[in-house]
């Protein structure tokens, strides 16, 4: 009987070894692509039910928001025609990329002021927000149908997202709070919705099962012209938007009103998984935590990911099969790394798969021939891929060499 419990106990600790090398490894390259011809910042991903790939990023001096394809796996992109400027397709600043299981492409996009080829004598405080718009396409980009959803001064940062049955949440400020918008019907309609918040910025949104739906609200606004003390929550929903219930956030952060002071904020990740748990990604100035919530937000347990000598930020999350997959920032200036990852908690233990940082000589400072390393955007994104591998796009910004566009990376992670 005791030979039989030993075995047992072997079997048990032979198993959780298994478990634990599973997640333990490297996140490598294992291909990457670059698309030139035209300048994608901040860009979004999204994966087609038929495997297809997605890729926006925004260009301040185009009329009609940018889009590429790709049918196989990223290594080669097209450009997908969304229509014209006379047709609704009007954008040219912060997009927004979702894939219902229907196939139905969901494209958010808003318009800033365009700033003149010849800037002399340009007053630089009167550019704003001018509106929020969405094209959807029932037909993998081939036709699009376009909509404002808001035209008012200073609208800024659009997030969209698409609940558990089916229908699509569309949130953006203009410095007078948190604005919402829903359809029930792919994107025919749409329905105003009572405003989430009376102030702040839409940092993040994420929808979770059960009608779950989480928005991050941040004190900066209107493209950073308005700046409310204090403002630092999350609102979640678990009735697909009807009531919101404000929650406390875990950890520390610092804020500040004047551009380049402390930690530089401006998207603060949020996103589900599949059970209902809600994952909160951010900055503690040289240190990178998680924030985990079982319970709507109740009740918070953080995990340090990782640490630097270097200042931490630009985060951004995405969850998928038990799994964070993660990028940031560190450092600026000559210093300036671009970072990525992948994180499995088992209980009380973290586990985490670093990509080798990566220094982006073709991301040079945002205008003119500098040879300034920059960040290329508030964030970069990444997302599991059905096939198992990781999907995660960079702007390339490189004026001095004529070489703008983006780059695709295909990441995997190996076991250690």
């Amino acid at each position: 009987m005791k030979q039989i419990a030993n075995l047992l106990l072997l079997f048990a600790i032979c198993i959780g070894c298994t478990s634990n090398q599973a997640f333990e490894g490297k996140l490598i390259i294992e291909d990457k692509t670059d698309q030139l011809g035209s300048l994608a910042r901040e860009p979004m991903l999204a994966e087609h039910p038929n495997g297809d790939l997605y890729v926006t990023g925004y260009k301040n001096s185009t009329e009609s928001p940018q889009l590429w394809k790709s049918t196989d796996s990223g290594n080669s992109w097209t450009s997908v025609d969304v229509g014209t400027k006379e047709q609704g397709a009007d954008g040219n600043s912060d997009v927004d990329l979702v894939i219902d299981d229907y196939g139905n492409i969901y494209f958010l996009t808003m318009r800033y002021t365009t700033v003149p080829e010849d800037t002399t004598g340009f007053d630089w405080s009167s550019m704003k927000g001018e509106h929020v718009a969405v094209g959807i396409s029932k037909d993998e980009g081939s036709n699009w149908e376009w909509t404002y959803l808001s035209q008012n001064d200073y609208d800024d940062r659009p997030w969209i997202e698409i609940a558990s049955d089916g229908s699509a949440h569309v949130i953006w400020n203009d410095g007078k709070g948190v604005h919402y918008v829903s359809s029930n019907d792919q994107g025919k309609t749409w329905s105003q919705r009572r405003a989430i918040y009376p102030k702040g910025g839409s940092s993040h949104l994420a929808a979770g099962p059960d009608g779950k739906i989480a928005v991050r609200v941040s004190p900066s606004s209107a493209s950073g012209f308005v700046f409310d003390e204090g403002v630092d929550v999350i609102l979640i929903s678990s009735d697909y938007g009807s009531t919101w219930n404000e929650v406390e956030l875990p950890g520390q952060r610092d804020w500040s009103s004047e551009f380049g002071q402390g930690t530089p904020r401006w998207v603060e990740p949020i996103d589900w998984d599949e059970k209902g748990s809600l994952y909160y990604l951010w900055s503690e100035g040289k240190q990178l935590v998680l924030g985990v919530s079982n319970n709507n937000g109740k009740d918070w347990k953080t995990f340090p990911i990782t640490s630097s000598e270097k200042l931490i930020y630009f985060p951004y999350l995405n969850v998928s099969n038990g799994e964070i997959s993660c990028t940031w920032i560190s450092g600026q200036g000559s210093e300036l790394t671009h970072h990525a990852g992948v994180i499995a908690i088992q209980g009380e233990q973290v586990f985490f798969s670093e990509l080798e940082p990566q220094t982006l000589t073709d991301i040079k400072i945002r205008r003119g021939g500098s040879e300034d390393l920059g960040d290329g955007g508030e964030y970069y994104p990444i997302k599991q891929l059905s096939n198992g591998s990781y999907g995660m796009v960079t702007s390339i910004q490189n004026y001095s060499d004529n070489r703008l566009g983006f780059t695709w990376w295909k990441l995997v992670r190996t076991e250690k």
